[in-house]
């Protein structure tokens, strides 16, 4: 799982920074998930796992935050022999 939390903008309404920390607003706007699925994989790549193709179930979301960041799950499985 791949959760990206975008900075909640300083010009928005405070009332709409407030539905933005709830998450009752979320991010629509760029980069796309799958964009960012993209480069984190990328990047996981002979780290987390030999290869991207590796991965079979991947769940992206996005969310504002006080604290912009992204934040990976991994959870491995064993190899079918």
């Amino acid at each position: 799982m791949i959760v990206a939390f975008y900075g909640i903008p300083k010009s928005e309404r405070k009332w709409k920074q407030k539905l933005m920390r709830s998450g009752e607003i979320r991010p629509m706007k760029k980069p796309d998930s799958d964009n960012i699925a993209k480069v984190i994989l990328d990047a996981l790549n002979g780290i987390a796992f030999r290869d991207d193709s590796q991965v079979i179930d991947l769940h992206v979301t996005k969310h504002y935050s006080d604290d912009p960041r992204v934040e990976i799950y991994l959870r491995g499985m064993e190899e079918a022999e």
